[in-house]
């Protein structure tokens, strides 16, 4: 297969971020500001969330099905990449900007109606995206180049936007707090839906000259609705992929916990300014940027599944020694001159090894589909890539519900200023956070300690897939 040339590698990279605009919404503002802004209670919030991301659970197979057995002369991909890509960025100025009087049963309403809406063109855009990342090549290390590129830009998005944000719309103005003011959320909004929209059209554009390289669906094969059900039978069927659902279940979960609660820690737990929490953005570089140089070298020494486990047991250990030692009293009191230097190293290390984790997570599922291709004649990354996305959602969703119910059973009041909030309070987060993460960490690994799919493994699946293609011509 041809090589991808420069300039469809990054545009398909950029492509990633319309996805990371919405983590970024989700992750750092969306429970903050509906419930301490807006005054939704954080079980409703949450739960808001959880059913939107439920709902993936039915649109995301439905749309990896169509997107692998459509046919046309823009091929299986591109097409809905427009009719997802652009409907979702408008949806962003939507989610910052509730009518006013709704009530908290009224908002409720909003916020999970504005949801499902974008997170269902999201997933139209998203999962034939997903897919076109493992039909882009063959090689077993190219992939990982792809993923990695990828990864990065998702990242870029990620952490630029809420560095913008505290830096831009919510610093403290006549001694009100920035972060509880509803109108700088609306910006927000704004400049979301202009990075999604921009970066939807760089993508489409950018990678289009690699349509004619790209599989086309089957002959023969039409959609019907009954199709998703047996496609996803038939890839859970694949011992290798079962596992790292797994795993991916048990991520997905922990980093829902983790960031619903991010704000509120930042906030409350540790008593950051705006300021501070703006600077989060030269670790996460800095992380992300590390993780881009060192895995072309790793993973040319160790196979995936090992780098992946130890990836999820370093994620754990990350967050057992920081949050643990100020939980037992280890750490000097919150404004000590240690205790930012500290979280940003903490910070710039987590990120090292969630990027890793997501770019070896994508590069290992291109090579599942080569295995899956060999056993049943069926290329199947639209299937494939909606499975793990909904896996990872449905997950982060049930612990962004798990989140707002620890916010409402913690007490912290709407509105509460930080340095306001009980030390009871504050030590229910911290346990609640330390103790989720870390076992849900271990959970990945033990998963990713059962993957057996090595180099070896790959390049002889790739021997045999070659040799049938070769006896059918």
């Amino acid at each position: 297969m041809q090589r991808l040339t420069a300039t469809e590698k990054w545009t398909y990279a950029i492509g990633n971020m319309p996805f990371s605009v919405k983590d970024a919404a989700y992750v750092n503002f969306v429970v903050f500001y509906y419930t301490q802004v807006q005054g939704l209670s954080g079980t409703l919030a949450g739960l808001a969330m959880f059913i939107a991301l439920t709902w993936d659970a039915v649109s995301d197979p439905i749309v990896g099905s169509w997107s692998d057995s459509l046919r046309t002369r823009w091929g299986r991909r591109h097409p809905l990449l427009v009719a997802g890509g652009v409907p979702t960025a408008l949806l962003f100025l939507a989610l910052f900007a509730p009518p006013g009087g709704l009530g908290e049963w009224g908002m409720f309403a909003w916020l999970l109606a504005v949801s499902v809406l974008l997170r269902t063109f999201l997933t139209l855009y998203y999962i034939p995206f997903s897919a076109m990342g493992a039909e882009l090549s063959t090689d077993y290390d190219e992939r990982t180049v792809i993923a990695k590129a990828r990864v990065t830009m998702g990242w870029l998005a990620g952490m630029l936007l809420p560095a913008i944000a505290f830096t831009v719309f919510f610093p403290e103005q006549d001694g009100v707090d920035g972060r509880l003011v509803a109108e700088n959320y609306w910006q927000y909004g704004v400049l979301s839906a202009l990075v999604a929209g921009a970066t939807t059209l760089v993508c489409v554009v950018g990678t289009r000259s690699a349509i004619p390289r790209l599989p086309q669906a089957a002959e023969g094969l039409v959609f019907n609705w009954t199709q998703p059900l047996g496609d996803l039978k038939l890839i859970f069927r694949n011992r290798n992929f079962r596992t790292s659902m797994g795993a991916t279940l048990a991520f997905g979960m922990c980093a829902g916990v983790y960031t619903t609660l991010g704000l509120y820690l930042g906030t409350y737990f540790w008593e950051f300014s705006t300021e501070q929490l703006a600077g989060f953005i030269v670790p996460t570089a800095l992380g992300t940027l590390l993780a881009f140089a060192v895995l072309s070298r790793l993973g040319r020494r160790f196979d995936k599944p090992t780098l992946l486990a130890a990836v999820s047991l370093g994620l754990a250990l990350n967050m057992l020694w920081f949050l643990g030692a100020r939980l037992f009293g280890w750490l000097p009191e919150n404004g000590h001159p240690l205790i930012y230097p500290m979280q940003l190293a903490n910070v710039g290390v987590a990120v090292l090894l969630i990027v890793s984790l997501q770019a070896l997570s994508v590069s290992l599922w291109a090579d599942i589909l080569d295995e899956q291709q060999l056993a049943t004649g069926r290329r199947q990354e639209g299937v494939m890539f909606a499975a793990g996305s909904f896996v990872g959602k449905a997950t982060s969703g049930a612990g962004s519900l798990l989140a707002g119910i620890v916010i409402d059973l913690s007490g912290i009041a709407p509105g509460a200023e930080p340095g306001a909030v009980s030390q009871a309070v504050l030590q229910s987060l911290g346990w609640f956070t330390l103790l989720t993460i870390t076992v849900l960490a271990m959970v990945a690994f033990f998963f990713f300690t059962r993957l057996h799919l090595s180099r070896a493994d790959h390049e002889k699946v790739m021997s045999q897939l070659a040799g049938q293609q070769g006896s059918s011509a």
